[in-house]
């Protein structure tokens, strides 16, 4: 094989290096622009799960405070439902004694107790009275007592009116109170329940888009991967290539040093035989045409 058909051959071998080489530094630049782009992914991702953690405990305490009113709120109403019992029960009583009132009558005279005392002061202090004016007095007597009795009678059914009109104004109260308690959590439940499902919700979302990001991530480190071994492939082949030319290359070197090396021992060869025939025929010789002839071997 002929000088000219080794550089042909190394000249391809360095051209297909070339092409290796290229190729392989942009499997890298693609190698290097995964990493960035899965690094980046992986810092959202993270970011992303902790975002959708942070929600659902947040979702998780507006639940627990919902339940914890939600409890109390039962509680209350059923302090309030007993109160109401109670007072339908009072309100009852109220009525029964509406009627008793009523069927009593309302007292028209309202000092039968001073005419009474008066009447028996008299009964009393007067020595003579006759059989006809102490039975007009007794039957005075007797009608006022009766309607004395009738109205001690009314005042007790008044009083116990009154205390029951009172302790049912009280409950009442009390049912108010507890009833605006009860509406009142209420609506705080409904806050801490909406905060709830929205937390939810908006952690779900975020918790997709991780999943999502996720699944990048995989696919992207499934693509570095073959992309790592297509790379390694390259760098194999470059190596061996590069180590190939480099012997080539040597060997090339060496041979045109050698052939240079022919060609001026045949140029020199031929100067020292002229030279050397000049010599022979008397003429005389330069400084250096003496070195040529000594480095030749021919003096």
């Amino acid at each position: 094989m002929s000088v000219e058909s080794e550089e042909m051959n190394l000249e391809e071998k360095k051209e297909h290096l070339g092409s290796l080489r290229l190729k392989r530094k942009e499997f890298i630049d693609k190698l290097r622009g995964c990493n960035e782009k899965r690094n980046e992914i992986r810092s959202s991702r993270d970011q992303k799960n902790k975002q959708a953690k942070d929600l659902f405990n947040e979702a998780k305490t507006s639940k627990g405070l919902r339940d914890k009113i939600n409890e109390e709120v039962q509680v209350r109403k059923q302090m309030r439902d007993i109160l109401r019992e109670d007072a339908d029960k009072i309100a009852k009583r109220l009525i029964e004694l509406g009627s008793q009132m009523k069927n009593v009558g309302v007292p028209k005279n309202r000092r039968v107790g001073e005419k009474i005392r008066r009447l028996e002061r008299q009964l009393e202090t007067t020595p003579f009275l006759t059989k006809e004016m102490e039975k007009t007095s007794l039957s005075q007597l007797e009608e006022l007592s009766a309607e004395f009795e009738k109205i001690e009678q009314f005042k007790d059914l008044r009083s116990e009116v009154r205390d029951i009109q009172n302790k049912l104004r009280h409950m009442q109260t009390e049912i108010k109170t507890y009833h605006t308690s009860v509406t009142t959590l209420a609506q705080e439940s409904q806050i801490h329940q909406e905060k709830m499902l929205k937390a939810t919700k908006e952690a779900r979302k975020i918790k997709e888009e991780a999943d999502a990001a996720h699944a990048e991530v995989i696919s992207l480190s499934i693509q570095i991967t073959e992309i790592r071994k297509t790379l390694d492939g390259l760098t194999q082949e470059v190596k061996k290539l590069s180590n190939e030319f480099g012997i080539e290359l040597h060997a090339v070197r060496k041979a045109r040093r050698v052939e240079a090396k022919r060609t001026r021992d045949k140029k020199l060869d031929a100067r020292a035989a002229e030279i050397l025939g000049r010599f022979k025929e008397g003429s005389k010789l330069t400084l250096d045409e003496f070195k040529v002839l000594m480095e030749r071997g021919l003096i």
